[in-house]
């Protein structure tokens, strides 16, 4: 029986099978938060203003023929306190989360074959001092390895993760055509 296995929740690694351990620092995409928040706000806020707008409008119509232009002031405030009400909850929601992420350090573990592990940590130490133990591991076939790393379930969809890349120019590219 081998000790020489990374064991991540419930996936083995046999060490023999290691081709890499790196580590990347992944990043929350503030930046896509901010713009998908504008463009929410913008969206709702605007559409908001068009709608107080135009039940001003009719109610000013109305007034004319003797109605009281209290209840249009009132439905168009109601309209603009909803509008603001949904933008503060799309804040709270999808917005302020993605602030307040930290910087995750990966330890990203390749083997020869597809499969490919990602740990995250806040701390930066874990990252170092796993892939440092790994490597030892590798180097010295001797000695006995055996680690167990618990799951921890991170939505990578906050995160800015690897390069990005702009293409210019061209039609249609869909991708690399092997």
């Amino acid at each position: 029986m081998t000790r020489r296995i990374l064991w991540i929740g419930t996936a083995a690694y046999p060490l023999a099978t290691v081709a890499r351990v790196s580590i990347t620092v992944i990043v929350p995409d503030v930046l896509g938060a901010v713009k998908r928040f504008l463009r929410f706000a913008g969206t709702v806020l605007g559409i908001a203003l068009v709608l107080a707008a135009l039940t001003s409008l009719a109610g000013s119509s109305h007034s004319a023929f003797g109605s009281s232009s209290g209840s249009s002031d009132s439905g168009s405030g109601w309209i603009v306190a909803v509008s603001l009400i949904l933008v503060v909850f799309y804040f709270l929601v999808a917005t302020l989360p993605v602030l307040l992420q930290r910087r995750l350090h990966a330890l990203t573990i390749d083997t020869a074959g597809p499969p490919t592990a990602l740990l995250a940590w806040k701390d930066p130490e874990h990252a170092y001092e796993l892939q440092a133990r790994i490597t030892h591991a590798i180097e010295n076939p001797q000695t006995e390895f055996q680690q167990f790393v618990s799951n921890v379930l991170v939505d990578l969809r906050h995160y800015q993760f690897g390069d990005n890349v702009n293409i210019y120019g061209g039609h249609g590219n869909t991708g690399v055509i092997k």
